[in-house]
């Protein structure tokens, strides 16, 4: 996928290149605008893009090494067509500063420390003074920025988390950041309380892509059954068998899982970067292969050929005796 190896490859970099494109391609009904940097005003910003503690949303992200941080709202409402893939993201950049998922959180004591035993946030507790009940505080110490390397493309060392916390408070003043790692115990059940959150504030969005202008009752049928789920498209189906032939096979056989996905993705990657020593194995091995064929038969053949040698010197004398 990264370096465009085979057909398989060649197709995944395209589709990635293209719908990287289209998502951060500009147009009239883009906004845009600048706020000062490091400031409590760009804090606010990002707040106001990811819609404060609303809905109990989770977002993937990609920092790039420029600097740049790039996300989009994840879910299985969104994951169609290889929409929130940090590959998508990254541009099918080789490599990143770091990448993951994060989410936003509302602190009843903002004055306390995240750690403190008496804070407590949204979601996990119904506060008072924002949503669901009324407009979110506009103030970024009222809010706990949750972010960490849950990447199964890329995953950052969690050594690196330490320099993303310093990095985005830095840029984000005012906004208490908390960093985990994605094997913590501790974030598996925050990421469950924002989506058993988000079926409760969500708005429950049902969406199809590139579909052919009509809906069939097969369609609303599988809408229904989703519940909020997705309908992909042919393309994005095409894309999934090609992306992950494994998975969709599992699939089929009512198997695998976000763990089974991330192993898959991580062995990916690592045939990726042993492809090279494997391809240099290959000459060698075809090599051998065209020489002795395979390499048992050429052990035994040197041990074979000893004893050859033992016969051919002996071979002389039975002549003469024959004679």
């Amino acid at each position: 996928m990264f370096s465009k190896r085979g057909p398989r490859g060649r197709i995944l970099n395209k589709a990635l290149h293209h719908q990287h494109a289209h998502v951060y391609n500009f147009s009239n009904k883009t906004e845009w605008g600048i706020v000062p940097p490091k400031s409590e005003e760009a804090s606010l910003q990002f707040l106001r893009m990811v819609h404060f503690d609303e809905g109990g949303r989770i977002f993937t992200y990609v920092l790039t090494l420029d600097g740049l941080l790039r996300f989009t709202e994840t879910g299985k409402e969104f994951s169609i067509d290889l929409l929130s893939k940090h590959t998508m993201h990254s541009d099918v950049a080789v490599y990143i500063a770091c990448s993951g998922e994060f989410f936003v959180r509302r602190l009843k004591h903002p004055e306390r420390h995240t750690d403190d035993p008496g804070q407590e946030t949204h979601p996990d507790k119904d506060i008072k003074g924002g949503p669901p009940e009324s407009s979110p505080p506009q103030e970024p110490s009222h809010y706990e920025l949750v972010i960490d390397n849950d990447s199964g493309t890329y995953r950052p060392d969690a050594s690196v988390l330490p320099l993303l916390k310093k990095f985005l408070n830095e840029n984000f003043p005012g906004l208490h950041v908390v960093t985990k790692a994605c094997d913590d115990t501790e974030l598996d059940k925050m990421k469950k309380e924002q989506v058993n959150r988000k079926k409760k504030e969500g708005s429950n969005v049902q969406m199809v892509q590139d579909s052919d202008g009509e809906i069939s009752s097969s369609d609303e049928e599988e809408l229904d059954r989703n519940g909020g789920g997705t309908k992909k498209s042919k393309k994005g189906q095409a894309y999934e068998v090609l992306e992950d032939p494994r998975g969709v096979f599992e699939k089929l056989r009512g198997g695998g899982g976000k763990a089974d996905r991330e192993e898959r993705e991580e062995e990916d990657d690592e045939a990726l970067i042993e492809g090279g020593n494997k391809e240099k194995e290959g000459n060698t091995d075809s090599k051998t292969k065209a020489e002795g064929g395979d390499g048992d038969v050429i052990e035994k053949s040197e041990e074979q050929s000893k004893e050859g040698g033992k016969e051919n010197e002996q071979a002389p004398n039975s002549d003469k005796e024959k004679r």
